[in-house]
């Protein structure tokens, strides 16, 4: 595919002649994409002989994300040209430089690179005055750049800027086809734009002269090939469409200074060499993708991005608490200290946490190894570009195997081409690999959204395909990274795996290593840690990705649980007779303990109010200890939205139960026990209360425990003792 990117002063006729251009390729017998990048959104307009077309940005903020649809972006104008039009925001408002990032950032995602177009032609306005408007620029986009230009001096004076920006990305390949000249008509004009060639070494490839035509067609609203298909001025756009498809060499650019642009243009003081005019190009060696700037993949949503609700967190600290486990791999924060700082101290306080409530100590690798780009207020108006590559220089000092790039807010805003910068960084890496993971802070989503990505789009990467599975080998996906018994769930499982002689590979993502990922394909099997979105989400992609085979149970919580993944999982490797050993030495020391604990609990009425959608572990407990389930409401949850419970039709659930209501409703249902993540205000002395942790403990006697718990519970007052002196305090005078 060939990427085209024409470039011009704001009103020269750049749209005029790429949509003339389109219509010209696309008689050659080409497939055609036209993308206008210009707010005006007129790009497209002779195409679609003056018919409107949805722009992105207005679709973006019009249509629900879940909705996007590619073909509702694109519309057939004539000669069989697909136009699209980036759009902008209202005069004065926003801005239209974020909105060219947004645009093809949405073209990514909806995969509008699997239609393999012939040719791409990007309109973009010329005056580069950012990052969004360089997009098309970048290495991933454009194959070759054409500058549209006429004699008068601020045009010329717009193609030297447009030239500082091509040089700005040109590293390895020249990409500069030339000058296209619109003429105006103005006296010494031809001079002015040859004195201007030749200075900065560019062909003109195209002359069109001042006509009539122009007029005419723009009145009829259609190009020139539509209204005068046999004119002189049809066959030029025909002889530069073979001129771009058919290229001879290109080059590099080369801007004048502001004093020797006056010099050159005005008062011609500078001596050059006439240009020759050169109508084809060879093409630059390619290792170009396609529009998207990357490979195209589906969407893969956080629940809160997925159901347009409260984003919780931020995607940038969801992503680096994910890639900060990985150990043999550093984390470059491109963003402000601030924000690497944040990202840090969610990680240490879960390490902190679980040393504290578990007694394990905190593994070095949880000090994680994260280093900041250091964005300023300066780097934020000036590019990041060099701060980035010297957090890389820094990194690639430790020898790491791989390194993680994840942007932040304000490198999303101002458009840092975070691939341009490893693409110069090659050279310099020895065998590391830099692997960007964009999470554009809280821009891209929520927490989960960022452990998405960072799953997605940073481990999976690191994933070699040429690995086979090995008989009783299995992997780990979707531990919670900050739960704090993440490491005795592990180690529960591990060992009840280890008694039927299957083995841990890897655990994705959580405490692994760049090797342990790299063989990933060695696990036989894999096991979800939690049936949430997240789990489901992780498991659809690896099994798209890479056909791996899952396990249908997760993690299991309860004697009942437990027993039935354990046997599930050994009759997957022949190993039942060892699980059914297993579980009946653990059954008759159940039932013993049972006995006790339902003479308390028998016949004790229980309420629950939860976030949590997998309670099976409780109910199962609660019904074999004889206990009367009066109301179980299932909060909505960021972290899921489905439930599943063998016991949906049989006992009394309320789904997106009102946190509000759990006050009312203990008061008309008078529960013994209430069960909840969070207690309701208003309740002390009412009613006893034990917490529902989100991540329960695994294994065949986690509800026993709770069970134990809730006995010594009813064994206690429902206000402790100390409660009771408070009326002393609230009889001290005041002030």
């Amino acid at each position: 595919m060939t990427q085209i990117a024409i470039y011009g002063k704001g009103g020269i006729g750049k749209s005029t002649l790429a949509a003339n251009l389109s219509v010209s390729l696309s008689q050659m017998g080409k497939s055609v994409l036209q993308i206008g990048c210009d707010p005006k959104r007129d790009s497209t307009r002779l195409l679609l002989n003056g018919q409107k077309i949805t722009p992105v940005l207005e679709y973006l903020r019009d249509v629900d994300r879940d909705q996007h649809n590619l073909e509702d972006l694109i519309q057939t104008g004539y000669g069989q040209v697909d136009c699209v039009e980036a759009g902008g925001p209202e005069p004065g408002i926003g801005c239209a430089g974020r909105g060219i990032l947004s645009t093809f950032d949405l073209l990514s995602k909806l995969g509008i690179g699997e239609r393999e177009y012939d040719v791409t032609v990007f309109d973009v306005l010329g005056d580069v005055v950012c990052g969004g408007f360089a997009v098309p620029l970048r290495l991933e986009y454009a194959d070759a750049v054409y500058i549209v230009t006429s004699g008068e001096f601020m045009s010329i004076y717009a193609a030297n800027n447009i030239l500082r920006g091509v040089k700005n990305f040109d590293r390895e390949f020249p990409r500069l086809g030339g000058i296209l000249f619109n003429e105006r008509g103005m006296e010494e004009e031809r001079v002015r734009v040859e004195r201007f060639a030749a200075a900065v070494g560019l062909p003109i490839v195209a002359d069109f002269p001042r006509s009539s035509h122009f007029i005419q067609a723009e009145r009829k609203k259609q190009t020139i090939l539509e209204a005068f298909e046999t004119s002189p001025l049809a066959d030029q756009f025909r002889a530069l469409a073979v001129c771009v498809i058919d290229p001879k060499p290109f080059q590099h650019a080369r801007p004048l200074t502001d004093e020797m642009l006056e010099e050159v243009v005005l008062e011609n003081k500078v001596n050059a060499q006439p240009t020759v005019n050169i109508s084809c190009h060879e093409s630059p060696p390619s290792n170009q993708r396609d529009v998207t700037g990357r490979p195209s993949s589906k969407q893969f949503l956080s629940k809160s991005m997925h159901s347009h609700g409260p984003l919780h967190g931020c995607a940038f600290t969801g992503a680096a608490n994910t890639t900060t486990h990985i150990k043999g791999a550093i984390t470059i924060a491109h963003g402000p200290r601030s924000c690497a700082h944040i990202a840090q101290q969610v990680a240490i306080s879960s390490a902190q946490r679980t040393l504290a409530t578990h007694g394990q100590r905190v593994p070095e690798q949880f000090f994680p190894p994260v280093i900041s780009s250091d964005m300023a207020e300066t780097t934020v108006i000036h590019g990041g570009a060099a701060e980035l590559e010297q957090a890389i220089d820094h990194a690639l000092t430790l020898q790491p195997e791989i390194i993680f790039v994840i942007t932040t807010c304000p490198s999303a805003i101002i458009g840092d081409d975070v691939q341009s910068v490893i693409a110069r960084r090659s050279a310099a890496q020895n065998g590391c690999r830099i692997i960007p993971i964009a999470t554009d802070g809280n821009i891209e989503g929520d927490y989960l959204q960022g452990i998405i990505n960072a799953a997605i789009h940073g481990a999976a990467s690191i994933v070699d395909r040429t690995v086979s599975p090995e008989t009783k080998w299995v992997n780990i996906v979707g531990e919670k990274n900050i739960a704090s018994n993440a490491e005795d769930n592990f180690s529960t499982i591990e060992g009840l795996l280890g008694s039927i002689g299957v083995r841990v590979n890897t655990r994705f993502v959580h405490r692994t290593s760049v090797e342990g990922l790299r063989s990933f394909l060695k696990g036989q099997v894999n096991i979800l840690a939690y049936d949430d979105h997240l789990g489901r989400l992780l498991r659809r992609f690896l099994q798209e990705e890479f056909g791996v085979e899952f396990a249908d149970l997760p993690f299991p919580v309860g004697f009942h649980s437990t027993q039935e993944w354990l046997l599930a999982i050994a009759e997957r490797f022949g190993e039942k007779e060892k699980a059914d050993r297993i579980v009946a030495q653990h059954r008759e020391v159940y039932r013993e303990a049972v006995k006790p604990l339902k003479e308390v609990l028998q016949g004790k009425r229980l309420m629950i109010a939860t976030f949590s959608h997998s309670i099976d572990w409780i109910l199962d407990t609660a019904l074999e200890m004889g206990m009367d389930i009066v109301k179980i409401g299932i909060f909505d949850y960021s972290q899921d939205g489905l439930l599943r419970s063998r016991h949906k039709d049989s006992l009394p659930f309320e789904m997106n139960y009102p946190r509000e209501q759990t006050l009312e409703d203990v008061r008309r249902l008078r529960p013994d026990l209430l069960l909840s993540n969070k207690a309701a205000a208003g309740l002390a002395g009412e009613i006893h209360y034990d917490p529902i942790p989100l991540c329960p403990d695994s294994g065949f006697y986690t509800g026993l425990h709770r069970a134990e718990h809730w006995c010594k519970l009813f064994k206690l007052p429902k206000v402790e003792g100390w409660k009771n002196d408070q009326f002393l305090y609230q009889s001290y005078p005041s002030g």
